[in-house]
């Protein structure tokens, strides 16, 4: 060409074509490369939240796509496990819905509005090499032919040519547990919003495109894409299907498929940073920093990098900052998007149930994705606190009443060895109680200071006493019903964070006090203990907790527990002692269920002795099958 260019950029999608856009407006001769001809297609999420649209808005793509195209502006929904987060985004530049276009058409008007600003763009070639590396210098193309410049830009995606050639290393790399499967669709109905609905082992992501076009996205576990054609097709088609909450079989039966199958591999959605900038060179977009697309944050980015560099170099910045502006904006959003890359847990399953349920929290969250709000904004200590105990205590609850509904009256009078004085009737009038007075906001003040003082110790049990003495009189159903009722408001209060003002403790309290008496009630029934559920493990982490700040607060040297498959220091300090049993044991022991002999015939290492007094909240009896205190 023999000219030479105040900016040459490799790669002319998104993050290149608007920098090269931007450096033009502003008066600077620049050379947009990429070895594709436009229009063409490349892998995407395609999802275009506000903060992007207004700057589309500003560059005048905006305009062009809706000149040519049907964009529909659609609402968001994110569904884990039934639980789902939807609505709008809180506007940025007027824009409060997201969008979805084609790369194909996408990147195509991204490049005219570049030409149309006085970029010069050469297309269906490769750089190379590059000229000089301190100061970089200009590009060497695949025809050999080299082109100078003051600055080159590698905007040429994560496999990065430009990256290569300067021999960056990638840092920080990160790894999700998805692969993908996509494909574009026409004749399912017109629709406003955009759906992704998580399962267990799958998710969909149901994105309306320009012209009536709909992305049909799925993910499973990275296995998802390996074998034959024959068979991802097959994985693909039985897999849409396993969503009608979001796309009606019969629907999607009657709609044409008009692409071919895009396997994204797991491997294809690893994480990486590189170095920003150095002396001629910046890289931008998924070169410079690659996050998992499972928050769609790649097209939003590229247009934010290239941005800020527009701005920065026409107004005279060496780009210093860059690499800190980048990787402050990306800080939290990089490690979110792989945890919203792996399939539920009980945990995620408890966070989305409350984010559902919280409006406020629910926007919040929305907003992660126009990076509005931080996660940790969001899913701030107390919320998920709460939600944890909310998720915790509805498992709880339904279990307790799927043990109890169909008992013939003898049955409801079996009584209870860990609680001796109740039978299983009186146990549900008990926790019936405990629901209530949490509503109410009189649930006992003292709980966690009975263990240290005689008296505060004879009121609790006055407490759980007139509970049950208040519901003697009730048939058992109305019981059950109550119990519903209080239930429903608790948890309920628990997501939404309103109810009575209390200490941090007494979030945790309910659920906990239900876990300890699901296994007495287990154990009444002669039923085998079930360690592994959501409000079995919710009570044993917090009653761990508790026994932590009982050794602290005694001055004795720390505790080891040692489980199933972990275990815990309890206290300050290097243990003096370990104890080790199965985790339900441990459970027992430190809720007040085990008889002092029965501790000590624990495997310890360490005198058991010191900690007799404090490993549980409640006086131990000296021997097993003598009488036992309940909460």
């Amino acid at each position: 060409m023999g000219e030479r260019y105040d900016a040459i950029i490799v790669g002319a999608r998104v993050a290149g074509a608007t920098l090269a856009t931007r450096l033009a407006q502003a008066g600077w001769r620049v050379l947009l490369l990429d070895r594709d001809q436009f229009p063409s297609d490349t892998v995407s999420t395609h999802m275009m939240f506000p903060n992007t649209l207004q700057r589309l808005d500003e560059l005048g793509v905006l305009r062009r796509l809706q000149a040519a195209h049907r964009i529909p502006f659609v609402h968001f929904g994110w569904r884990v496990h039934g639980h789902q987060v939807a609505g709008d985004f809180t506007p940025v530049g007027g824009f409060d819905r997201a969008a979805s276009v084609r790369r194909i058409v996408l990147d195509a008007t991204l490049v005219d509005t570049a030409r149309d600003a006085g970029v010069h763009t050469l297309f269906g070639r490769q750089v190379d090499d590059l000229i000089g590396t301190d100061p970089v210098r200009g590009v060497v193309l695949d025809t050999g032919e080299r082109i100078e410049s003051r600055w080159v830009f590698g905007a040429d995606g994560r496999m990065s040519t430009v990256a290569r050639r300067l021999g960056l290393p990638t840092e920080g790399e990160r790894r999700g547990e998805m692969a993908f499967l996509m494909a574009y669709w026409r004749g399912l109905p017109e629709s406003e919003w955009c759906h992704i609905d998580l399962h267990e082992r799958a998710a969909l992501m149901s994105a309306p495109a320009e012209d009536g076009i709909h992305l049909l996205s799925l993910a499973g576990p990275p296995e998802f894409t390996r074998g034959s054609a024959e068979v991802r097709e097959r994985r693909y088609r039985d897999g849409l299907h396993q969503f009608p909450a979001v796309l009606n079989p019969r629907l999607l039966d009657s709609a044409e498929r008009i692409s071919p199958l895009v396997v994204v591999p797991e491997t294809m959605m690893r994480g990486h940073y590189r170095q920003a900038a150095g002396a001629g060179w910046a890289l931008l977009g998924d070169a410079g920093h690659f996050k998992h697309p499972s928050t769609a944050q790649g097209i939003g980015d590229a247009v934010e990098q290239a941005w800020y560099l527009a701005s920065a170099l026409t107004e005279g910045d060496d780009l210093s900052g860059y690499q800190r502006w980048r990787d402050a904006r990306a800080e939290e959003h990089y490690d979110w998007s792989f945890q919203l890359a792996r399939f539920g847990t009980n945990g995620s399953a408890a966070h989305y149930a409350g984010l559902a349920a919280d409006p406020v929290a629910g926007q919040g969250f929305l907003d992660t994705f126009t990076k509005l709000r931080r996660p940790s904004e969001v899913l701030t200590r107390d919320r998920v606190a709460r939600w944890s105990a909310a998720w915790a205590y509805e498992d709880g609850q339904r279990r307790v009443r799927a043990l109890v509904e169909d008992l013939d009256p003898a049955a409801l009078a079996t009584l209870v060895p860990a609680c001796p004085e109740w039978t299983v009737r009186d146990l549900v009038a008990h926790l019936t109680g405990v629901a209530q007075d949490s509503v109410r906001g009189t649930y006992f003040a003292g709980a966690l200071d009975a263990w240290r003082d005689p008296g505060v110790a004879a009121a609790r049990d006055r407490w759980t006493a007139d509970q049950v003495a208040a519901r003697a009189g009730l048939d058992f159903s109305a019981v059950l019903n109550e119990f519903d009722k209080h239930s429903r408001e608790l948890v309920a209060m628990l997501r939404r964070g309103t109810g009575p003002d209390g200490p941090a403790w007494l979030v945790s309290s309910p659920a906990s006090d239900l876990a300890v008496h699901l296994d007495d009630l287990r154990e009444a029934l002669g039923l085998p203990p079930d360690p592994e559920s959501a409000a079995a493990r919710f009570g044993f982490a917090m009653y761990r907790k508790w026994l932590h700040a009982r050794i602290a607060e005694r001055g004795l040297p720390a505790l080891r527990l040692s489980g199933d498959r972990r275990e815990w220091v309890l206290g300050r300090g290097e243990p003096a002692a370990t104890v080790a049993a199965e985790d339900y044991e441990l459970f027992r022991a430190i809720t007040g269920r085990r008889a002092a002999e029965q501790v000590r015939g624990y495997e310890w290492s360490g005198s058991s002795d010191p900690y007799l007094a404090v490993i549980s909240p409640y006086s131990l009896p000296e021997q097993h099958n003598t009488k036992e205190v309940a909460q």
